[in-house]
């Protein structure tokens, strides 16, 4: 979520710019995201760079604005989603800055990304997707990993295994309960996902994490 510690007025102004917005929420899917916006001949503000990516873009119509992300500071957290961070900001500074920057995420993308993060565990595909928005399924991934700079398949993964990280630190539920709620995948696939992602069983995720139960239960009810 956007970070309310020392806000700013400048903040409302984002939905002007309506590809900013749309990075901005989705980075706050992922992180703790602040904002700042400079206007031309003002200061710069001397951002705190620990644990913190800054990312400075030029707004079209003059000024700047600074995108800070923090990666967690509490050492227990896992960051196992931190390269699609990376990537989606370095995706955000080729699309938004330059001669031509990118005044809104192409429909079909914003379509996209809301039924992967809004829906994690209903069966889909890419293919599928892109039929519900009218384009070919390698047209829909050319452009949704250009705007995000991750795939869909990666970011869908993703979704569901951090779905799943969820269910296994706050409910008692088994392993193969929490792979038979994420459509689709069988008891050995959504094991081989999980530890790609995080580099953890779901076994021993939950032995690690089983702390932090109790922390999220209130976040599960709308992410079914």
């Amino acid at each position: 979520m956007i970070s309310s510690e020392n806000p700013t007025p400048q903040t409302e102004e984002v939905p002007k710019w309506p590809a900013l917005a749309s990075y901005v929420s989705a980075l706050s899917r992922l992180a703790e995201v602040r904002l700042h916006y400079r206007r031309a001949g003002e200061a710069p503000e001397n951002p705190d760079t620990a644990n913190v990516w800054n990312l400075s873009l030029p707004e079209p119509g003059g000024g700047t604005w600074l995108v800070s992300v923090r990666r967690s500071e509490d050492q227990a957290s896992p960051r196992w989603r931190e390269p699609v961070v990376l990537r989606m900001l370095e995706a955000m500074e080729r699309n938004l800055s330059g001669t031509r920057p990118l005044r809104e995420w192409p429909e079909a993308v914003q379509k996209a990304w809301s039924l992967v993060t809004g829906h994690p565990c209903r069966a889909m595909s890419l293919a599928e997707v892109a039929t519900c928005v009218d384009l070919s399924a390698g047209y829909l991934g050319e452009q949704f990993e250009r705007i995000t700079g991750t795939s869909f398949k990666r970011i869908l993964r993703d979704e569901r295994v951090a779905y799943a990280c969820g269910l296994l630190e706050t409910t008692g539920r088994r392993v193969s309960e929490v792979a038979s709620s994420i459509g689709g995948l069988s008891l050995s696939q959504f094991n081989r996902n999980f530890v790609s992602a995080t580099g953890l069983s779901p076994t021993e995720w939950r032995t690690k994490f089983h702390h932090r139960r109790g922390s999220q239960s209130s976040s599960m009810a709308g992410s079914l």
